[in-house]
């Protein structure tokens, strides 16, 4: 959460009250980026340092501990993305230098390997793993054709199975995929006021298209099963795919606004 002068404090909701507690022992370098949850919400991955600094790293951190492991983010570009495998076993990471690139890092022996890359650049969207972690999808800017693209990768040799041409994923590494081959994605260039969303069967080929009601309609950050998370000005919020029936998950005092968020399967 990032309050509009500059300063920023990372929250997480605890899970068996639901009360919001500040995560300690993370990096406090003003620059200090968080990049993605583990999937069990008892881990935080964290980018330091500002980009035109050397020392960056990536430091995964356990919420309950303190406890910190150190993983290099510039090697083979700066990484920008990152999400973190269902079973807790590694890491998928976005960079871009002369083209995007995706990496996976065994989190026990810290090495990384090539994975996929492409003629382009990151996106705004993310990286993020599919649940039975067979696969990984990630949206990137096409260099030939200029707009947002997604594909879908197999973590096992790294071939594409799917490509969606023009739609882009949500910003949330494990708030992006609502079942073992479902992604949502939304229209990059849409001819509507309200970009629809597309619920896209990676298995199947098969695609449902939500038109969000244009009074609800906010920045979509996360889906949790049949659940969208949207910024609104009050704060987050969870409400049906079509935008309708908002319940608050995060208001915020004014002057502050979501610049993170991430979701665990506790959600």
């Amino acid at each position: 959460m990032n309050a509009a002068h500059g300063t920023g404090v990372l929250v997480v909701s605890d899970a068996d009250t639901g009360e919001l507690v500040e995560a300690t022992g993370l990096p406090r370098h003003p620059a200090a980026v968080p990049l993605a949850l583990s999937w069990d919400g008892g881990h935080v991955l964290v980018r330091t340092g500002p980009e035109n600094q050397p020392d960056r790293d990536l430091v995964l951190s356990c919420l309950a501990t303190g406890r910190r492991q150190l993983f290099d983010a510039q090697a083979n570009g700066l990484v920008y993305q990152a999400a973190l495998s269902p079973d807790g076993r590694s890491m998928a990471t976005v960079a871009d230098e002369d083209d995007v690139r995706v990496d996976i890092t065994d989190l026990t022996t810290g090495v990384r390997r090539p994975l996929w890359s492409a003629a382009g650049w990151r996106s705004e969207s993310g990286v993020a793993w599919s649940p039975d972690g067979g696969l990984v999808s990630v949206s990137y800017i096409d260099e030939e054709s200029d707009r947002t693209d997604t594909v879908v990768l197999s973590v096992a040799d790294g071939s594409v199975l799917t490509r969606y041409d023009g739609l882009g994923t949500l910003g949330s590494p494990n708030g992006t995929w609502t079942g073992e081959r479902e992604l949502l994605l939304v229209e990059e260039f849409s001819e509507e006021d309200v970009p629809p969303l597309f619920l896209q069967d990676v298995a199947t080929g098969a695609v449902r298209r939500f038109t969000r009601a244009p009074g609800y309609v906010g920045g979509v950050p996360a889906v949790v099963g049949d659940r969208l998370v949207q910024r609104l000005s009050a704060g987050l919020f969870d409400c049906a795919l079509d935008g309708t029936d908002p319940h608050p998950v995060l208001v915020l005092p004014p002057a502050h606004e979501v610049g993170f968020f991430d979701v665990s399967g506790a959600f």
